[in-house]
């Protein structure tokens, strides 16, 4: 059921899977994790964190995991079956209990990267600095030392560069904002983009394009 696509250290997001009366699984809290094992049937990841906290996942509970591996999406269902500590570490052993099926990205192209901005809640008018590692037409992801609230709006301003320099002021929603390394307290962001202009999105559609293909060039030595 392991797809060879799947490596060590591949991003999983768990959405805990809840049965309910129409005989169909509702998606409910997301963590976030990375792959430290794999075998046969199962996959062995660290425990995920929030708020400093390690989340002790129940034995027996269901998850839809999303695996982000270089050969793209995949999805399945399965349970956690073990969870342990090893030389201070936390790990959760998942059963697997469906085939794993690759699906389709999003809409747009997300594009990885490490792009430094800034933003800020819109109940709190402070500015943070975060790094954007990957972003799209339809939004971004980012890393920082803040934890933000899902649902919350934020405004982000960032600086691409095409032809010359253009400074960019949006407005995302964010859906995804979980701790990914406790050690050095970061927090992986997910926002998606709210009220974005057209000029805007191009631009950052056009950014993406261009940085393919100077990216393509490099690798070819031109």
């Amino acid at each position: 059921m392991i797809h060879t696509s799947l490596a060590l250290g591949d991003k999983v997001e768990l959405s805990r899977l809840k049965f309910n009366t129409n005989k169909t699984y509702n998606n409910e809290t997301v963590y976030v994790s990375l792959i430290q094992d794999i075998k046969e049937d199962s996959l062995i990841i660290s425990a995920p964190v929030e708020n400093g906290k390690i989340i002790p996942l129940e034995i027996g509970t269901a998850y839809l995991l999303s695996i982000y591996s270089k050969g793209g999406l995949f999805k399945c269902r399965a349970v956690v079956s073990n969870r342990y500590k090893k030389n201070n570490l936390h790990f959760v052993d998942l059963e697997i209990k469906s085939p794993m099926r690759k699906h389709q990205r999003r809409q747009f192209y997300r594009l990885e990267c490490a792009l430094t901005f800034h933003f800020s809640n819109e109940e709190n008018e402070t500015y943070y600095k975060g790094i954007i590692i990957d972003i799209s037409g339809g939004g971004l992801r980012f890393t920082s030392k803040e934890q933000i609230k899902v649902g919350s709006i934020i405004n982000c301003t960032l600086d691409i560069n095409n032809i010359e320099t253009k400074r960019l002021e949006l407005k995302g929603k964010v859906i995804l904002s979980q701790l990914v390394d406790y050690q050095v307290i970061k927090y992986e962001t997910r926002i998606m983009f709210q009220d974005i202009s057209t000029e805007n999105r191009e631009a950052i559609i056009k950014f993406i394009f261009d940085e393919q293909r100077k990216r393509r060039k490099r690798r070819k030595g031109l």
